[in-house]
């Protein structure tokens, strides 16, 4: 691929942005009486007292932080004849100031993901939107406060048209454009893909498809191509859905200095839910070859159940994942409980470097009273390098979060958050041992709408 090819793409990012504005209409659809899934969101204001201990080479430093600060979150879904639209997101906006030497400082976090589609089977015509912003960390190890991250913004953007072969087959021609947009250090990726599915109906419930694509990225020292075959088979379950698919991609990389190098790899990947009333169930395993340019123009769905709570920027790697999630409300009358974790292997097709990815989380919440609910939350995260067991850098999290309702929408709360970094990376990263406290009483207005309007 030349490198123009790549800058060329790059200026399209304005018509990419001014498109995806179109989830705005739909809003405005919903509320003139089309139907509606769920939505939810909540504005707080808090004060809090952050105590942390940091352990390095140089000893052993502690500080204590009083605060004040805004935070807000809205998720949920929206369905307006062929239109959809899931979307979650979460910001925090925070001033402290440090009592050991008097200095004040603003910080603010957000992270979350937003996704639309329209699809109407009577139309050969469908196309989708997307938005990611999440905290991003370069080899810099984990730390306590995600606000030291730098931000990054992705859009997306995709289309694709379909003819049909007879009742039972169909072909999908697409293309499919990404752009990030980084902050402070971060460098700003585009890509594009273009590809075919042709598909045919087995039964009522099932499907086969054989799919071809190819990617093109721009990153911000190397331009990629990445070409990709797959067969898939999908069946559609009374209590939730299968799928299965196997292929193989081929990859061409090119340096700054005009050389190149070629890899490939055998990918595939299996999916199985289970969906009841009261709980829901997911297995999945995932291999592919991909940099982190390329996936943004690969309209990988969003995972709202278990958005990672930090992201790390890839040159051409080989990955292997296995992920589950669980989440019921059989556990008692007044309780509801979600566990997920996640387990990756990722190796290099440029250096030949291995390493392992882990995330957990379990959230329990119980109704105390009509009024009362206390909510105990713990996710854990850690990078090992060769050795899969041999854990370099982790951070765990323990919540305690108690609620009083005050009136049908508005909520007093004291949460109580612990952070523990156990870092073997070395001082020269910046991640020292590190502990944190902190004490949160919150005032909370929400909203929450469900059903048809």
């Amino acid at each position: 691929m030349e490198r123009r090819a790549g800058k060329r793409f790059g200026r399209s990012s304005a018509a990419l942005i001014a498109v995806c504005g179109l989830p705005l209409p739909l809003a405005a659809q919903v509320a003139d009486g089309s139907t509606l899934q769920s939505i939810a969101g909540s504005a707080s204001v808090f004060t809090a007292a952050t105590h942390t201990r940091t352990d390095s080479v140089g000893g052993t430093d502690t500080r204590t932080e009083p605060s004040v600060g805004v935070s807000g979150r809205i998720g949920g879904v929206l369905a307006s004849g062929a239109n959809s639209l899931a979307l979650q997101y979460g910001g925090t906006l925070e001033t402290r100031r440090d009592t050991s030497v008097g200095d004040q400082t603003d910080t603010s976090s957000i992270s979350g993901a937003a996704s639309y589609a329209y699809f109407d089977p009577a139309q050969p015509l469908d196309f989708n939107l997307g938005h990611t912003v999440s905290s991003v960390r370069n080899n810099t190890g984990f730390v306590v406060n995600p606000s030291s991250y730098e931000t990054r913004n992705t859009l997306s953007a995709g289309a694709g048209l379909r003819f049909n072969a007879g009742s039972l087959s169909t072909l999908r021609l697409f293309s499919q454009a990404g752009q990030s947009f980084g902050g402070g250090d971060l460098s700003d990726e585009n890509s594009l893909t273009a590809g075919a599915e042709l598909t045919r109906r087995l039964s009522e419930r099932s499907s086969a498809s054989l799919n071809a694509n190819r990617s093109w990225s721009d990153g911000s020292s190397v331009d990629q191509t990445i070409d990709s075959a797959e067969l898939v088979y999908r069946r559609d379950l009374e209590n939730g859905s299968f799928s299965i698919g196997g292929g193989q991609s081929w990859a061409t990389t090119e340096y700054s200095n005009n050389t190149e190098t070629d890899s490939d790899a055998l990918t595939g990947f299996l999916d199985r839910s289970w969906v009841a009333d009261q709980y829901r169930t997911s297995l999945q395993y995932n291999r592919r070859l991909s940099d982190s340019a390329t996936e943004l123009s690969l309209n990988l769905p969003p995972e709202f159940d278990f958005l990672p709570e930090t992201v790390e920027l890839r040159d051409l790697v080989v990955s292997d994942s296995v992920s589950i999630s669980h989440s019921t409300d059989l556990l008692c009358n007044a309780c509801t409980l979600s566990v997920a974790a996640e387990a990756a292997l990722l190796k290099s097709q440029i250096s030949g470097d291995k390493t392992h990815e882990y995330r957990s989380s379990v959230s329990l919440g119980v109704q105390l009273t009509d009024l009362q609910r206390i909510t105990f939350g713990y996710s854990w995260q850690g990078d090992a390098e060769d050795q899969a067991g041999t854990i370099v850098d982790q951070i765990h999290r323990f919540d305690t979060r108690w609620s009083r309702q005050l009136a049908e929408n508005t909520e007093f709360a004291v949460a109580f958050n612990q952070s523990y970094l156990r870092s073997d990376l070395g001082s020269g990263t910046g991640s020292d041992d590190r502990d944190q406290y902190v004490i949160r009483l919150e005032l909370t207005h929400g909203f929450a709408l469900n059903g048809r309007r």
